[in-house]
Formats: C-alpha cells, sequence, structure tokens
C-alpha cells in the first residue's frame, strides 16, 4: 500500500484556514474586503466577546445570486479570477478563492444576501463547512455574513486567542487599516458594549480623524508625486516633531490593499533619518499605486505582503515624495524657514545682506593677523567699561571653527581669530579657518573680503534662558533656539559639503569581504563609485579586497560603515561620500559645537547667531540627532497659548 495520502477536503479546508484565519480580526477583515469587491459603499461590523462568538458582516453591495450560494463556500472559488493571465491585472482585494471556504469549515456562517435584480433575497447555513440549510429569505440588497462559535471544532486554535479585549483591540486595529484605505466608504463597528468606530465617509484627512481622533490633524503634512517611473505617492505624513513611541500609526496602502512593506518604510525611515531622535517613529498613510504588472499581490494567503518587481524603483518615488513633503512643510522665506502659518500671519521684510560693521561694534583699533597676533598700545584718553571687550574664552566653535581667543584687558579691542581645531580643520578651504575680523585692519581689502563673507544677525535678541536657550524675534516671530542644536546642525552641513575624496589611507592589513548575494550583487555594482572616492578595492575569486579608505573612514568601525553601505541598496540615487561616513562627521561637529549649559553675554549671542544663519539666510531646524534646533512661534501661537483667541 502506498504511503502517498490524498487529503479530503475536509482536511486540506482546515489546513487553509491555519493560513487564512489567524484569529477573529483576519475574519472581520477576509468578510469586509468581500463587501467592498462587490461595490458596497456602507458596511456594517458587529463583533461580540472579541469576535469568538459572533461577528457580522452586513453591507449595501452588489449581493450574490442564489445560484452561487453553495458555490461561494467551494474551496478556489471566486468571480474575480478566470484565467493565469488575470494575476498580473487584480484589481479586487480578494482573488484566492479561500476565504469563505476556510471560514466555514472553522466556524457556524449564515449567508443572507439580495442581489441585484433579484426578485427576493436567500440564504445558506453551513456547519463545520457543511451546507445545512438553503432557504429563501428577505433583506435589502446587498449581502449579510453571520460568522458564529468561531474554532468550535478545533479547540487547540481556540486555546491560543486571547482575551475578549484584546480580540476586539485587533479586530478595531483591521476596521481603522481598512478605513484608512477606502475613506469614501461609511464604516461602522459595534460590539456588545457599543460603538467602537464610526466613519461616515469622506476624505482621506477625514478619514485620520475618524481612526485616529485623539491625534492633532493639521499636524499632517500632504504628499502627492508621481515618479518618471510611473509609481504615484499620496497620503498624509506627521510633521518632524510630531511622532509616535511605536510604529502602531503607520499604514502603507499598495494598490488599495493595506499590506506590511519593507521597502516602502525603509524610504520612509530615510526620508526622517535627519530629523528624528531614537525611538521616535513617524506617523503617515501612504497609498503607493504601482502599475499591477509590476507588482505581486500573491504572495501570501492572507494577502498581506507583496513583492515589487523594480524595488529600486518604489523606494525612490516613496523617498523623494515624503523628503519633498517634509522639505515643503515649512516656508522657507528670505529670513530663514518659518511655519506657514507664520508666513501668513507676517510679512516678512526683504532681507539684505550687512557687512559686518566693526567700527560701529567694536573699538576701530588692533591690527589685525590670522595668527591672532594683535596691536596691545591703548589709544590716548584710554575707552569706557561698556567698550571693554566681552570674554569669548567659555565658547567653542562658532562658525564652524574651535579656537582660543587672544583676550586683551586694555583699551584695544582683539581679534577673536583661530584655527579650526585638526578634526574640524579637514577638508576645508583655507579662507574659512578664520574668524570674525572684530577690528579695522591694516589691510583693507583682506578685511573688505573678510567682513563681506560674514552678516550680523537681523532680529532682535530677548535673552538666554537656562543657559542653553536663545530667544530671538525676528519679523513677528519668536525663535527659540537650543544653541548646541543649531550651532552642531551647522557644523554638520558644513562639514559635509566639504568632504573631499583627494586623501586616501592605505591599510596595514586590507578588509576581505565576503558578502551574501544581494550584498555581493550591489558591492560589485558600486566598486567604480566607491573607488571614485578614494577606496581601493578590487575582486578576487569571489571575495572584495579592500586596500585603502578615504581618511574619514579610517576614524570609524569598518563593519559600521558596511552597514551603512548597504542601507542604501534600495537607493538609486547618487551616492556620497557624507551619507556614509555621517557618524564621524557628527561627532565631530558635536565634540565642536557650542555646548549648552555655556553662558552668554547679548554680544556673544549676537555673535553666536550670525554665525548659525547659513548662506541663504536660514536658520537651522534639526541637529544632525534629529533633535529640534529651532522652534518658532508666531504671535497667534502666543495669543492661543494665553486664550486671547481660541
Amino acid at each position: 500500500m502506498g504511503r502517498i495520502n490524498i487529503l479530503q477536503p475536509g482536511v486540506f479546508n482546515m489546513i487553509s484556514a491555519g493560513e487564512v484565519v489567524e484569529r477573529p480580526a483576519s475574519v472581520v477583515k477576509e468578510l469586509v474586503e468581500n463587501s467592498i469587491d462587490a461595490g458596497a459603499t456602507d458596511i456594517s461590523v458587529t463583533v461580540a466577546e472579541g469576535g469568538t462568538r459572533l461577528i457580522r458582516v452586513s453591507d449595501n453591495g452588489t449581493g450574490i445570486l442564489k445560484e452561487d450560494m453553495r458555490t461561494a463556500f467551494l474551496p478556489h472559488a471566486t468571480s474575480k479570477l478566470a484565467e493565469i493571465s488575470d494575476l498580473d491585472t487584480i484589481a479586487t482585494l480578494g482573488f484566492r478563492g479561500e476565504a469563505l471556504a476556510s471560514i466555514a469549515s472553522v466556524s457556524r456562517v449564515t449567508m443572507v444576501s439580495h442581489a441585484d435584480g433579484a426578485e427576493t433575497g436567500c440564504k445558506i447555513v453551513l456547519e463545520a463547512g457543511k451546507v445545512t440549510e438553503e432557504s429563501a429569505d428577505s433583506r435589502a440588497k446587498g449581502t449579510s455574513v453571520t460568522v458564529e462559535d468561531l474554532f468550535f471544532n478545533t479547540p487547540a486554535r481556540l486555546k491560543f486567542l486571547k482575551k475578549a479585549s484584546t480580540e476586539l483591540g485587533y479586530i478595531a486595529d483591521t476596521v481603522e487599516k481598512i478605513v484608512l484605505a477606502n475613506p469614501s466608504l461609511r464604516i461602522t463597528l459595534e460590539s456588545e458594549k457599543g460603538v467602537v468606530l464610526e466613519h461616515a465617509g469622506g476624505d482621506l484627512r477625514d478619514a485620520i480623524a475618524s481612526v485616529y481622533p485623539n491625534l492633532d490633524i493639521s499636524r499632517f503634512i500632504a504628499v502627492d508625486r508621481t515618479a518618471s517611473s510611473g509609481v504615484r505617492v499620496t497620503g498624509y505624513i506627521s510633521e518632524v516633531d510630531y511622532t509616535s513611541p511605536t510604529r502602531s500609526r503607520q499604514t502603507v496602502i499598495v494598490n488599495g490593499r493595506v499590506v506590511s512593506s519593507d521597502t516602502v518604510s525603509a524610504a520612509v525611515d530615510k526620508a526622517y533619518a535627519d530629523f528624528l531622535v531614537k525611538r521616535t517613529y513617524p506617523m503617515y498613510v501612504l497609498d503607493v499605486v504601482v502599475p499591477f504588472e509590476e507588482v505581486d499581490v500573491n504572495v501570501h494567503p492572507a494577502k498581506s505582503e507583496v513583492r515589487f518587481r523594480n524595488k529600486n524603483a518604489v523606494f525612490g518615488a516613496v523617498f523623494r515624495a515624503v523628503d519633498e513633503a517634509l522639505k515643503g512643510a515649512f516656508c522657507e522665506t528670505e529670513h530663514g524657514f518659518a511655519p506657514r502659518q507664520a508666513a501668513s500671519d507676517a510679512a516678512f521684510p526683504a532681507y539684505e545682506q550687512q557687512a559686518l560693521d566693526t567700527a560701529a561694534l567694536y573699538a576701530p583699533q588692533g591690527t589685525y593677523s590670522p595668527y591672532g597676533e594683535v596691536d596691545t598700545a591703548a589709544p590716548a584718553g584710554g575707552i569706557s567699561r561698556a567698550d571693554e571687550p566681552f570674554d569669548l574664552s567659555s565658547l567653542r566653535g562658532f562658525g564652524g571653527v574651535s579656537h582660543t581667543p587672544v583676550i586683551r584687558r586694555n583699551n584695544v579691542a582683539q581679534n577673536a581669530v583661530g584655527a579650526y581645531s585638526d578634526e574640524l580643520s579637514r577638508g576645508l578651504a583655507a579662507e574659512d579657518r578664520y574668524m570674525f575680523v572684530f577690528s579695522e585692519t591694516d589691510d583693507e581689502d583682506l578685511a573688505n573680503s573678510l567682513n563681506n563673507r560674514f552678516r550680523l544677525f537681523d532680529g532682535a535678541v530677548v535673552g538666554q534662558v537656562f543657559d542653553t536657550y536663545l530667544i530671538v524675534e525676528r519679523a513677528n516671530v519668536v525663535y527659540v533656539i537650543d544653541q548646541h542644536a543649531a550651532h552642531e546642525r551647522i557644523l554638520f552641513d558644513k562639514l559635509s559639503a566639504s568632504l573631499s575624496s583627494e586623501y586616501s589611507q592605505t591599510l596595514l592589513i586590507p578588509h576581505k569581504l565576503r558578502l551574501s548575494g544581494a550584498e555581493g550583487e550591489y558591492f560589485e555594482k558600486m566598486m567604480p563609485v566607491l573607488n571614485g572616492m578614494g577606496f581601493s578595492i578590487e575582486k578576487n575569486a569571489g571575495n572584495f579586497i579592500v586596500y585603502a579608505v578615504p581618511e574619514p573612514v579610517v576614524r570609524m568601525d569598518f563593519n559600521r560603515f558596511l552597514a551603512e553601505l548597504f542601507s542604501h541598496m534600495l537607493d538609486d540615487g547618487e551616492l556620497k561620500l557624507a551619507d556614509l561616513v555621517k557618524e564621524v562627521v557628527c561627532r565631530d561637529a558635536c565634540r565642536a559645537a557650542i555646548k549648552g549649559g555655556e553662558h552668554l553675554t547679548k554680544r556673544q549671542i549676537e555673535f553666536v547667531l550670525s554665525n548659525l544663519i547659513d548662506k541663504n539666510g536660514d536658520l537651522p531646524q534639526k541637529c544632525p540627532h534629529g533633535r529640534p534646533a529651532v522652534v518658532a512661534l508666531t504671535k497667534r501661537d502666543f495669543e492661543k497659548m494665553f486664550l486671547r483667541i481660541v
């Protein structure tokens, strides 16, 4: 007698049920998706005891004809596919023909439906997959499916379920995702304790408000971009300072189907990488529309995963859509970035670059020297205490410089000039190694050249609090600035822009890399780019030998470098050295930046602010680690806080 058995229908239905019907939430998902495919615009979901005792889904869809009622519960029976070629253009949520058969095999099911054009409705009852009753019935157009005693014939599966309140939570999560993917539908979820969720239909903003009533929808940014590859990305993302401690409020929709996609999630994470601190996550609802032939939805029985033919195209489309939306979230003015509300509340005056007026700010004495030497001769008649040079000894790294200024306790204003620290000076232009000219010099051309490179801060300094935060009023906006985070951002940007592959370090012991298939393929593709950055890499017998690396890479762990390199595998954009050595640049910028807790005088604050403004006149928004550097408050914000307006 042979050892290979052909499974009976009841057995393989139970096996399929184990994949499709994981818990009550799975039943709700399959039934609601059937309603959506049937063209329903109003769907009601009712559950009891977390869905184990009762699940009822009613809709106003097209209904099911009497002759199709029994067939609908047969394995692999579906109205959504006919030929194998149909798999390439699936536009419906269901298509496998497994859901109803699987649900019926582990529960007691009653279906009542009134199809379009039928005179009356019809009813069918099944228990453990077997039909026990068929009859005529009455109801309005649409279908109602009632599932009772889920897993009554599989007690082992029943024992794996959580308590009723937990299972209800899973059901609510499922319905919430469906609402976000189908915002125009009217959907209601009720339990024995009352209404759990109610959405009256509308657009995606309305859906987000229904699903997350405690969130401030005004803190979400619209996304809408179509890539050249044909991938369109729409939806909403949260502002960079409006985040969640978990990923539970992240929804990815691909061609109308809520899925889990590492490709999309990785693209969003990269776009937010420079804005977020550790253990904070953006909130978003993104609808990615991909040409049907470019995505495979037939990956998992639960249809919760998809496979993209060109992951790089999808990654790039999502990353650029989110990145552009984030950059557009602030109103870029000639006075820097400000919230869009601020731009509408106040007209920003035209910005005129001002040369550093050394005669007005400081005593016009002293001789400039790039090495910090000054003329110590005191002027006749002395100088008032108010004009005495201020002490810069507590400041570090202004304007990208780490220096020890020469302080003279006499009546001569001195130069605060110094060289970069060793870590910050690499790769920077020679003229960037010096500070502001604080006095008139004998070399007028040199003085004018340096003065014209800098500008005064054009706002009003209110003061400093807690020796860490600067309060500034500028163009009818009050800015609260973290002096360390803001300065760190400026230094980071300056260092990143100045990174050079001119200098390479030959390794005493070359790195021999044995990579996986996907990693090896990517590494080989990027070898010309890496060698252009200053690496020296050869392929030998399937292995990659790294003989030399650019100078910044020498100072970081090579395994960390490889991890950073492979994090760009899905990105089809240009790979830059600054992207790969961000860890080193962040560390250098952090060490050189002015620290929190350092007390500054008003003149010192003005000096700091003039260095914080970049070449476009913008203040930094985030430090390289993602912490806020600047918080902008408009007059309207203050009036709201003090309830002058509601």
